[in-house]
């Protein structure tokens, strides 16, 4: 049964897209709603919500039930410290989500590749006719599509910071596909970032499936008792690549799924992503024949390798997504020796960039960096190809322009998020578009 918020008063910390979602959704059922933030963001219309811009009062707090907190406050800020040792509950958007929402979850979290997997997932599905819905850390919060009263199945993109609070999140299947280090600002080592990630399965129970990469040493030990996925035939994966096919060996299907060639989203990367997200729908029930078609068909997501101009013989290709060491390292294993010029750079994680050093030695021509990190990537990179500091994304675009040559591709994979110089990196990968645009064509619309 789903809790009575009736007289219950709740605070929201954190104002950004998922705190306005949680105090709309509180309110309109009959909470007593306070939001607060440190900033003073322009907000929309929020009947029934008490604001608090511009810090964090005591008066906000002062006989509330419960605190839903934004995932970009961490739970170590010195008031929801308080909070918790005065006792007060502090969950996160996804658990209040969960709580009212009648619908399965499937869940999908992981470093890198969780976007394209979560929305290749929902795609099977959908394609299955199912009526499934997404959100989470993708983009719409869970409580604005969780909690509409429907019983057809949520998947939910989920981000280490969501799952630092939950409380009894309990995905029907959960994935977890890797974990590299990432975020080193907001956790105190690798351990603390990983056991985050690791939570997605403390709720399962008999009848859930959890599902993962058995290619990650990472994740050894989570591997006992659930489903893996392997690059390559190994020891505990129920699908694999091998002989030019997709292969699966589970309790609903065993055999060649389709051919590897026939997935649609380039190279090895996505190729993980694409097994996930089929045990993941052979998990819930889909059959082999939809989850085979809509491994074929889907067709990726902006700023995940998408190619946005060619001109002269040079492919540009926006990968803004790309904000960590592990995913560029990814990127850059799909392509061959010297074929990329890499404009990459931003405002800084706390990352060690010295594990680019070997990718980047083999799949590049040349790098060009901006942004604030541009001096340590600089560093961390010296002697592996000509590495240049343009500062801006204007003039490494101008500069990859002089420098690619034919059959080459400039390649956006900054490794660094993006609050340098830009909103967001959808805002990035936008501007790099259109940078390339003006000195190309973009590639015909299918």
């Amino acid at each position: 049964m789903e809790p009575d918020l009736s007289g219950k008063t709740v605070a929201v910390v954190g104002a950004g897209r998922s705190g306005v979602a949680a105090a709309r959704f509180l309110a309109a059922a009959g909470a007593r709603v306070r939001l607060t933030d440190a900033g003073r963001p322009e907000l929309p219309r929020l009947p029934g919500v008490e604001l608090f811009l511009g810090g964090h009062p005591e008066a906000c707090f002062a006989g509330v039930d419960e605190v839903v907190l934004s995932p970009g406050v961490p739970r170590r800020h010195p008031v929801v410290q308080g909070l918790l040792a005065r006792g007060v509950p502090v969950v996160g958007e996804v658990e209040l989500a969960f709580r009212h929402s009648r619908r399965p979850w499937l869940a999908v979290t992981g470093t890198n590749g969780k976007s394209t997997t979560v929305a290749w997932l929902h795609a099977i599905l959908e394609g299955a006719g199912e009526a499934a819905v997404l959100g989470g850390n993708i983009g719409t919060p869970a409580v604005e599509v969780a909690c509409d009263g429907a019983t057809g199945p949520c998947v939910v993109e989920l981000s280490s910071f969501q799952l630092e609070s939950i409380a009894t999140l309990r995905p029907r299947v959960a994935v977890l596909l890797n974990v590299t280090p990432d975020h080193e600002d907001r956790y105190p080592d690798f351990d603390a970032y990983r056991a985050a990630k690791l939570r997605i399965f403390e709720n399962q129970g008999p009848g859930d499936t959890g599902i993962v990469c058995r290619d990650d040493p990472a994740l050894a030990e989570a591997a006992a008792g659930r489903l893996g996925f392997a690059l390559a035939p190994r020891p505990g994966a129920q699908a694999w690549v091998e002989g030019g096919w997709v292969r699966v060996e589970t309790e609903r299907f065993c055999g060649r799924l389709l051919p590897a060639a026939e997935i649609a989203l380039p190279g090895r990367h996505n190729q993980a992503n694409a097994l996930a997200a089929a045990l993941a729908a052979l998990a819930w029930g889909v059959t082999p024949e939809a989850v085979a078609a809509g491994l074929a068909r889907f067709r990726g997501l902006p700023h995940r390798g998408e190619v946005v101009a060619e001109a002269a013989g040079v492919r540009y290709v926006d990968n803004s997504k790309a904000t960590n060491v592990g995913a560029v390292a990814a990127v850059l294993a799909g392509y061959g020796p010297g074929e990329v010029v890499l404009v990459a750079g931003g405002s800084s994680k706390g990352a060690d960039f010295a594990p680019l050093r070997g990718p980047v030695a083999r799949a590049c021509d040349r790098v060009l960096l901006i942004g604030e990190t541009a001096p340590a990537l600089a560093a961390a990179l010296a002697g592996c190809c000509p590495v240049e500091v343009a500062e801006t994304l204007e003039r490494a675009v101008a500069r990859a322009r002089e420098v690619a040559r034919p059959g080459q591709t400039v390649l956006l994979a900054p490794a660094c998020a993006s609050f340098d110089q830009f909103t967001g990196y959808a805002h990035r990968g936008r501007r790099f578009a259109e940078l390339a645009a003006a000195g190309g064509r973009r590639p015909p619309a299918e």
